[in-house]
């Protein structure tokens, strides 16, 4: 079973930004509740408190998370272990951060009597916090991924169907001509379209990063699966797809280009559903040039 939310041709919060407002959310809970932990601070205090705890774990949780996805043997596992193993490994990371917070806030447990040293106090520290904080983590990840539509069967990709390119409207943009048929049936299928979902069919526009996710955009919608981006854009050029890595986070479908903007100094490729990615810098010559000639 794999991870996959499914969205029609609509727009959509990125993991990032939906990781900074849930973030923020909690750090406003725990601010108003009071519990136990911060309960001597006055409220300023208190949430400068929970901004650090939550936020340093939240981050910590992010990294290992992105880690782990670039790791062979790892990535390979259930997308359930990947993500509660990233939270027990965030929070190990955040066990000695997290002591030396309630030192400074004058929240220490007082432990001389139980003659704990340091490795102990941060020992207790991931015990009593690793619970609470792999549950918000495999929660934040579920909240925004539990649908999980039936996938497709890796072993067999039908012909996508061609599509007809719509019309966007923008101020004086260098139209591409004569744009390419639809992806034409690669040879092999890149395994990460073993965990899009089937509904979305096969006619790929797009995909993006969003740090340890993967948004994955077709004809029909698009779906955020846990995927590293650099891995699909690989499989991709060894299965001769037809398309190209734009930016760092943006790799698109060369027979989905409607037209290249220029916007204030930068340079955006717009595709046939709408979508607008910002082509990098260093790529811009060589994907200009790319473009013109499909």
């Amino acid at each position: 079973m794999s991870l996959g939310e499914i969205h029609p041709r609509q727009a959509t919060l990125s993991w990032p930004y939906f990781l900074l407002f849930a973030g923020l959310g909690l750090v406003t809970l725990f601010t108003l509740l009071d519990p136990e932990p911060s309960r001597s601070l006055g409220l300023i205090e208190r949430f400068l408190f929970w901004l650090l705890h939550a936020g340093g774990l939240l981050f910590l949780m992010q990294v290992s998370q992105s880690v782990l996805s670039r790791v062979p043997p790892l990535r390979r596992l259930n997308p359930w272990i990947q993500i509660t193993l990233a939270g027990l490994i965030g929070t190990a990371l955040f066990a000695p951060i997290g002591t030396g917070l309630d030192e400074v806030f004058g929240l220490a447990a007082v432990s001389d009597d139980l003659n704990l040293t340091w490795p102990h106090q941060v020992l207790n520290a991931f015990v009593d916090t690793a619970p609470a904080a792999v549950f918000i983590w495999v929660g934040l990840n579920a909240a925004r991924n539990l649908r999980l539509p039936t996938l497709r069967e890796t072993g067999h990709r039908p012909q996508p169907a061609l599509q007809e390119m719509s019309r966007v409207a923008q101020p004086a943009p260098l139209r591409l001509e004569d744009q390419s048929p639809a992806l034409a049936l690669a040879s092999e299928t890149p395994p990460f379209w073993s965990r899009v979902p089937s509904s979305l069919g096969d006619d790929l526009v797009a995909l993006t990063a969003e740090l340890h996710y993967l948004r994955v955009e077709t004809v029909n919608g698009n779906a955020l699966i846990l995927y590293p981006f650099g891995q699909a854009v690989a499989e991709l050029a060894a299965s001769s797809s037809n398309g190209s890595q734009i930016h760092r986070s943006h790799w698109v479908a060369h027979s989905h280009v409607a037209n290249i903007q220029r916007d204030q100094g930068r340079v955006f490729c717009v595709l046939t559903s709408g979508t607008r990615l910002p082509i990098g810098r260093r790529r811009q010559a060589t994907i200009i040039a790319r473009l013109s000639s499909v």
